[in-house]
């Protein structure tokens, strides 16, 4: 679907290239994957980046309750944050694990790695600088393979742990959101690709802490922007059949 808006609070900035920042109210939160396509993904915290929540009040309610569908007046809601273009737009759930960097299960210090390594060349991958969540990790294809990640905006180690533990007992699916970047990059020596699929939290942070605390299901409404991925319109398309998300909208690159 088009959405979004001529003054969003979330953008991207190519100005470095071939670096490339997620930003929040024009400051840059995250470097983000290089647009050169077989440099490997990359997500690490910049030193100027707030902890900020960009969530909207007006849902709040129905977001703590739960969607069961792609809601209209949500997904308005949070259009106002996001540039202006094509997106799609899915409700997924999938569990999410805390991260740190260097641990055992840092995609950035494990997989990516590992995937940019031959007999002979080893390419450095950007080591992740900030804890975030694991999500899903699937097969693409014969050669492909599609990492999820959920970044938070703020530190969850900065966050409320009474609201963190509220949502343990919380009935129904309390529902985050998220602005999505879905990232393709592969060595140039093999056919294998990573599918880094973002997921840059915008309202759900204390809810996301608390499915991670306690190895349990988060929904999931996450925005992925068509114009803003390093991928094509049609691999865009087939990320709800991928992951098997609710998912609708129609993406013109």
């Amino acid at each position: 679907m088009t959405l979004g808006s001529d003054n969003p609070r979330i953008g991207i900035d190519w100005e470095k290239r071939p670096s490339r920042y997620l930003t929040v109210d024009g400051v840059p939160a995250y470097q983000i994957a290089y647009g050169c396509g077989t440099c490997g993904l990359v997500l690490r915290r910049e030193p100027a980046a707030a902890n900020v929540l960009l969530s909207a009040a007006a849902v709040r309610d129905r977001l703590n309750i739960g969607l069961d569908g792609l809601d209209a007046e949500v997904v308005e809601a949070f259009a106002a944050q996001l540039p202006r273009g094509d997106y799609q737009v899915m409700l997924l759930d999938t569990l999410p694990t805390l991260v740190t960097p260097g641990s055992a299960g840092d995609y950035f210090a494990v997989e990516g790695p590992a995937g940019w390594r031959d007999e002979e060349l080893e390419y450095p991958i950007d080591p992740a600088n900030a804890s975030y969540y694991r999500l899903d990790r699937r097969d693409v294809g014969d050669h492909d393979e599609l990492f999820e990640f959920a970044v938070p905006m703020v530190d969850p180690t900065d966050l409320d742990t009474g609201t963190v533990e509220r949502y343990s007992n919380a009935a129904g699916r309390p529902t985050a959101v998220a602005f999505g970047l879905l990232d393709i990059e592969g060595p140039y020596f093999r056919e294998e690709r990573h599918w880094g699929l973002f997921h840059f939290l915008l309202d759900g942070h204390h809810k996301t802490a608390s499915a991670a605390a306690n190895d349990a299901p988060i929904r999931l409404l996450t925005f992925v922007s068509a114009g803003e991925s390093l991928a094509s319109a049609d691999e865009l398309l087939r990320l709800p059949e991928i992951i098997d998300a609710d998912g609708q909208g129609t993406v013109d690159r």
